[in-house]
């Protein structure tokens, strides 16, 4: 008996136009060149999933201002892509361990930096490189303003309800194979809402609407997490 045949994957030129909230460009996504991910990165400027989905959180709505305007921002691990929406913050401070181009070098799990420098943190996949992550979000705490936001993404698989992390996955092919990427540590589940609360932070979380996630191209699912410091 003839097997069914699975149907087609449309070419990008026959696929519905998408939205890039980053760079505003409408057109066709390109797939991702390794993994043959649909609608990876915007057409023109480039951006992947996670800068769009945080590009929509840092623009706002309508009805609210943009959540990071007139505060005082480090933006760990810095993306150039997303600077553009970022014009209306009071102070644009970059940091990192490693990026020679940054302002500030820094290991996120003890900074040098004063309490209470900021108003705002930004790490955009960030946690997940880093081995003590509790460590590094109650030094976010400690270096933000009551009243200041952490703004956080990170890759979460939402059905698991604890973190799948293992000392012993110590390798690059190890944590390829376990975490999706050589220099991930872990892959969150359920309980990462537990860590940011345990350092401190009221949360909210942030998630785009299914229409949002269909017009820019979004995982469905994906949230930003938002620490908020008690005022």
């Amino acid at each position: 008996m003839a097997q069914p045949s699975s149907p087609a994957v449309p070419a990008a030129g026959d696929r519905p136009a998408l939205s890039c909230p980053v760079c505003g460009f409408v057109g066709s996504f390109r797939d991702h060149p390794r993994s043959g991910r649909l609608n990876a990165s915007c057409g023109r400027c480039g951006a992947r999933e996670r800068h769009r989905l945080l590009a929509l959180y840092l623009k706002g709505h309508p009805d609210r201002r943009p959540p990071l305007a007139g505060r005082r921002l480090l933006h760990v691990s810095p993306e150039a892509i997303l600077e553009p929406l970022l014009r209306d913050v009071a102070a644009y401070v970059t940091g990192d361990l490693s990026d020679p181009a940054v302002d500030l070098t820094l290991d996120l799990t003890q900074t040098g930096l004063p309490d209470r420098q900021f108003d705002a943190v930004m790490l955009n996949h960030v946690l997940e490189h880093i081995p003590d992550d509790r460590a590094a979000l109650a030094e976010l705490f400690r270096i933000l303003e009551p009243g200041g936001l952490a703004v956080i993404t990170v890759p979460v698989v939402e059905g698991w309800e604890t973190t799948y992390e293992d000392p012993a996955i110590d390798t690059p092919e190890l944590r390829e194979l376990h975490y999706g990427r050589h220099d991930h540590v872990r892959y969150y589940g359920r309980d990462l809402r537990l860590r940011i609360a345990a350092a401190g932070f009221a949360l909210e979380v942030w998630q785009p609407s299914p229409a949002d996630c269909v017009a820019h191209a979004l995982h469905r699912g994906a949230s930003v997490f938002v620490g908020h410091r008690p005022a």
